[in-house]
């Protein structure tokens, strides 16, 4: 019997090695056995983000910790800060940022519509902002923003900029160098295949220095990046508890990361994303995220309203495949695939012919979303 597949955008499958770890005795968490493994997880995760140049944490938390932890970092109460909507995770960062006192200007895009880099150049100029919130990949709609393109439009401005990679990064194309964002954050469970509950921050050496002399200081303990700093410099200082298994095991998906390459890991899910898109267009469905700007860590399409949990369930019980619906609004309407992290070519061919039997079954109709215009819609 075929194993119970995840196909869902997070928490993805783990490997053999990754569960060994994950079953080893107890460790102290200040035993000098995990703290120079600690320190190796680390250097392991700076070769993920490719971050020579700035200071890497990795803490206890889910990715929304990594969130909040860069904007109770960054923002002071009464900052005005930029955010790019494009799903469920950038209205996440907007409200995040409204709860920690920050003046939030939002663009807002259609779902499944791409961040535009000259509504960003515009807004820039009218205003003074002290950071732009970026999302990478947003989980909700499989939209992947031209990131690289974005970010140098903050830097022209002079702003800090924060990028959510949670969805993206070891998946998609990332050079933390080489963007010079000041922020890149990403969570254990997605690309890097490792169990949920770690958050990976890269920062630059720029904003790291703004920490220090921000006019009034963070006002986070756990949220406080610049509490964490000395921790990562020698991780044998005690802050908090880490969760001492799952730290064990997220160095060793980097480590697999490492042995497979960076780049062939970049190369894998595009390769995959197009063996999974290519079966589902065949299929004539109407995906969420528009052609060009589609992710290779997971995939949205559309279904008759109220037709989602059925799909959901016949996948799960007739097939033991595990795919996820859509957020908020587009819970009923949506499927979203997740094909990242250690996924096979035959996965990813089980999974595309065990939705094509599942539409097949139910008579779906696809609906493919009305085009929408480029121009974002700007909303205090």
């Amino acid at each position: 019997m075929a194993e119970p597949l995840l196909m869902i955008p997070g928490p993805t499958n783990i490997s053999e090695r990754v569960r060994e770890v994950m079953s080893r005795p107890q460790q102290g968490h200040g035993s000098p056995e995990f703290t120079e493994k600690f320190g190796e997880m680390l250097k392991l995760a700076r070769f993920a983000f490719k971050n020579n140049s700035g200071s890497q944490f990795a803490f206890t938390g889910s990715g929304t910790l990594a969130m909040e932890a860069s904007v109770v970092s960054t923002v002071q109460p009464g900052d005005k800060v930029l955010v790019l909507d494009t799903g469920y995770f950038g209205q996440r960062m907007a409200s995040i940022n409204e709860t920690h006192g920050a003046k939030v200007v939002q663009l807002q895009y259609p779902i499944g519509t791409h961040g535009n880099p000259d509504d960003i150049k515009r807004k820039l100029r009218e205003d003074n902002f002290r950071a732009v919130f970026i999302t990478h990949v947003d989980t909700s709609s499989a939209v992947l923003n031209p990131v690289k393109d974005l970010v140098a439009e903050c830097k022209n401005a002079g702003v800090f900029t924060v990028v959510d990679s949670v969805c993206g990064l070891a998946g998609e194309e990332l050079d933390f160098d080489r963007l010079g964002a000041d922020i890149v954050f990403t969570a254990s469970q997605k690309a890097i295949a490792a169990p949920p509950g770690a958050v990976l921050i890269a920062v630059s050496n720029e904003l790291l220095g703004y920490f220090q002399k921000r006019a009034k200081p963070i006002e986070g303990w756990y949220l406080n990046l610049l509490r964490w700093k000395p921790i990562m410099d020698d991780p044998k200082i005690y802050l908090a508890t880490p969760a001492v298994q799952l730290m064990l095991a997220l160095r060793e998906a980097l480590l697999e990361l490492k042995e497979e390459g960076l780049e062939e890991r970049w190369k894998r899910h595009r390769v995959l994303a197009e063996k999974i898109r290519n079966g589902l267009e065949s299929m004539d469905v109407g995906f969420v995220a528009e052609e060009g700007y589609r992710a290779n860590t997971l995939t949205g399409f559309i279904v008759k309203e109220g037709m989602a949990p059925q799909v959901q369930k016949e996948l799960r019980d007739a097939h033991k495949i595990e795919v996820a619906r859509g957020l908020g609004d587009f819970g009923g309407k949506m499927i979203r695939i997740g094909h990242m992290g250690i996924l096979s070519a035959e996965q990813a061919d089980r999974t595309v012919r065990a939705v094509g039997e599942t539409l097949a079954k139910f008579g779906l109709a696809m609906y493919v979303p009305a085009p929408s215009g480029r121009t974002g819609n700007i909303s205090p």
